[in-house]
């Protein structure tokens, strides 16, 4: 008897001076979305296969929600407290009255392709066709208005018509099969339209418009309810920009864009050289891409044109986390 209860008494000693040490190892889980499958979605799938989520105390489970409105309300209604989403629509839901909010930069630019039937040669030729967009008030269909603007176009005006088909790799499925006439992918994605022979219209970046394209969103209510793990997860964007910033990393980053992506080596180098142009060290959102965008949009929308870009932004975590000498 007196073993048993040797036992019981370290055990119970054990569980009063140690359980710090206990919860310390417990792993929070917590859902990340993205709405698309492309190359910018390493700011998630790096960490999470180089176990910096894990590092950092989380169990993420990273999900694809495809369409940036359903990625918004994944976000709102707590289901993914995180996701990557546009400005856009953290525009659009803040202007609504929800709680929405940027705290970090993904892509601070406007990296679409525009492609079109092989027919269409220039961008005028646009005129009385069909464009694909994610969604109506989507990153897209900003991106393509701005699209329309650089080619001297109106959607009204020149009879050109939006369809709604879905994420990138849908619609450049739905062009491939002649269901549209044009739309915009990004880069990663472009493969196919460019060896079927689609026509290349250009890059969205040459216009020089600042953009959030993707952004690390949340709810404020989130963040204030849950500091450790809003904070964990930011923390955890920074170190695999990093990681994915180092030239000697180049071969881990390529398996794993490759893994996620499905790509060839040929295809994965590629795709490696285009998302660098897109990774920040400091990845804060452009404020003046947050300005342009409330501009863009409020021209249509007048509860958006009211919006402040502090509204749509919270830059608390990241100035901590670049206080404490993370970013350097």
């Amino acid at each position: 008897m007196k073993k048993p209860s040797l036992y019981l008494i370290l055990a119970v000693a054990c569980m009063m001076f140690f359980p710090r040490a206990l919860r310390a190892q417990e792993l929070e889980k917590i859902v990340i979305g993205h709405s698309n499958i492309r190359n910018d979605t390493a700011a998630f799938w790096v960490p999470k296969e180089l176990g910096i989520f894990r590092k950092n105390g989380l169990d993420p489970s990273i999900v694809l929600i495809t369409g940036g409105v359903r990625m918004t309300q994944a976000i709102l209604s707590g289901s993914a407290p995180f996701g990557m989403t546009g400005a856009v629509l953290v525009a659009s839901a803040v202007a609504g009255g929800a709680d929405s909010v940027m705290v970090a930069g993904i892509t601070n630019r406007l990296t679409y392709d525009v492609w079109a039937k092989p027919e269409i040669k220039r961008g005028e030729d646009l005129r009385g066709k069909t464009i694909a967009i994610s969604g109506f008030g989507s990153s897209s269909h900003v991106a393509c208005f701005l699209m329309l603007q650089h080619f001297k176009l109106d959607e009204q005006r020149d009879h050109i018509t939006f369809l709604v088909v879905g994420d990138e790799p849908t619609r450049a499925q739905a062009l491939i099969a002649g269901r549209i006439d044009s739309t915009i992918v990004d880069p990663s994605v472009s493969g196919p339209l460019r060896d079927k022979g689609f026509t290349y219209l250009g890059n969205l970046q040459d216009l020089g418009v600042p953009f959030v394209n993707n952004a690390l969103v949340s709810t404020r209510r989130f963040v204030k309810e849950n500091p450790r793990a809003a904070e964990a997860v930011v923390r955890s964007l920074v170190e695999g920009n990093a990681f994915m910033l180092n030239p000697a990393n180049k071969t881990r980053v390529m398996s794993i864009l490759a893994k996620n992506l499905r790509l060839d080596p040929k295809d994965a180098d590629k795709t490696y050289d285009d998302l660098l142009g897109k990774v920040e060290r400091r990845p804060y959102p452009n404020m003046d891409a947050v300005k342009a965008t409330i501009q863009v949009m409020g021209s249509r929308n007048p509860k958006i044109a009211q919006l402040k870009p502090d509204d749509l932004v919270d830059l608390s975590i990241l100035q901590r986390l670049e206080k404490s000498g993370l970013m350097k």
